[in-house]
């Protein structure tokens, strides 16, 4: 029984006899080594693959930062966090800073300033040299013969020639001497002359005046050597009555002459008195309102025998302001010179 039971397994003998063969596999290494051409073959093919690996990597950022330059970086360590700050941000910062802090920059030169208080803007421009320079500023024949300019008279007053009122404080007086002012026994000039004295009477010493006559020329009466405004004062008033009473008629007349002479002195009421003869035309108007630059308000008197057609010396005295008023020569009353 023993035998048939066993007999389908391996004794010890025989395991003992197989033990060697068996084990051997598995514990046994193999001594095989590699060929010397072989690792040489492998070390060369790395080795060129790694050279070729690092020369793209090198071109491909050299392209990437082909215009890239040196700066400096900046690290703030104050804060918690780190903040690392390249040199272009630097410059960014500092431009705004330097920004914020810079004032606001000037007006255009096209804006102009406020008004200061007390100063008044001129209204128009004054060009022009030589005679057309003295035309355009008031009073300016004062700084050409030497006298200094008063501009600024005390108060003003109201004075009047022939009914015809004017209020202000530097009045001109333009009276034609024309060879027709002598006619009818010289009652017109002689007629003049009674208003022009009456009407000086009545200004105080805080007025000044002027007087001229004009025929084809002016003649302007001169206190001290000179032709300027004169303060209305006693010594003054005398002296321009004298000159009154010297003047005779002669001659044509040119109106226009004698208002461009006034308009140089700058004054604020104009007594215009004439007999009219030819009137003004058109062009003679508009050359008398571009240069009445002080804004002066003509008053006109005319002397005749009838009232005729022509109707410029009205035209004159609206356009600036004033009154006319038309006075028969033949019913003008004599008083007498004062």
């Amino acid at each position: 029984m023993s035998t048939n039971r066993d007999s389908s397994k391996p004794n010890a003998d025989t395991l003992s006899a197989m033990a060697p063969n068996a084990i051997s596999p598995l514990v046994a290494i193999p001594n095989r080594r590699v060929p010397a051409w072989l690792m040489s073959v492998l070390l060369h093919t790395i080795m060129f693959v790694c050279i070729l690996l690092a020369l793209r990597t090198v071109q491909r950022g050299a392209s990437e930062v082909e215009n890239r330059t040196g700066g400096i970086v900046l690290v703030d360590t104050q804060s918690e966090t780190t903040e690392y700050l390249s040199e272009g941000d630097v410059e960014e910062t500092t431009n705004q800073a330097a920004s914020d802090s810079s004032p606001p920059p000037l007006a255009a030169s096209t804006e102009l300033p406020p008004d200061l208080p007390g100063m008044d803007a001129s209204q128009s421009p004054i060009t022009g040299v030589g005679d057309q320079l003295a035309e355009m500023l008031p009073g300016a024949d004062s700084l050409i013969e030497g006298e200094p300019l008063n501009l600024k008279i005390g108060g003003k007053v109201t004075t009047e020639v022939f009914g015809i009122k004017g209020t202000g404080s530097r009045f001109v007086y333009v009276f034609d001497r024309s060879k027709s002012m002598e006619g009818y026994n010289a009652k017109p000039l002689l007629a003049a002359r009674q208003e022009l004295m009456q009407s000086l009477n009545s200004l105080g010493t805080s007025q000044q005046f002027q007087i001229i006559f004009y025929n084809d020329n002016v003649k302007i009466f001169q206190h001290g050597g000179l032709s300027t405004m004169c303060d209305a004062n006693e010594d003054n008033k005398l002296a321009a009555k004298e000159f009154v009473r010297s003047v005779g008629g002669d001659a044509g007349t040119d109106h226009i002459k004698a208002l461009k002479r006034a308009f140089q002195l700058g004054p604020d009421i104009i007594f215009l008195l004439t007999d009219a003869e030819g009137g003004f035309t058109r062009a003679e108007l508009q050359e008398v309102s571009r240069r009445n630059r002080s804004g002066a308000i003509i008053n006109a008197i005319e002397f005749g025998e009838r009232r005729g057609g022509d109707r410029s010396l009205e035209r004159l005295a609206r356009d600036s302001g004033g009154q006319y008023v038309f006075k028969n020569i033949r019913s003008l009353r004599l008083e007498g010179d004062k």
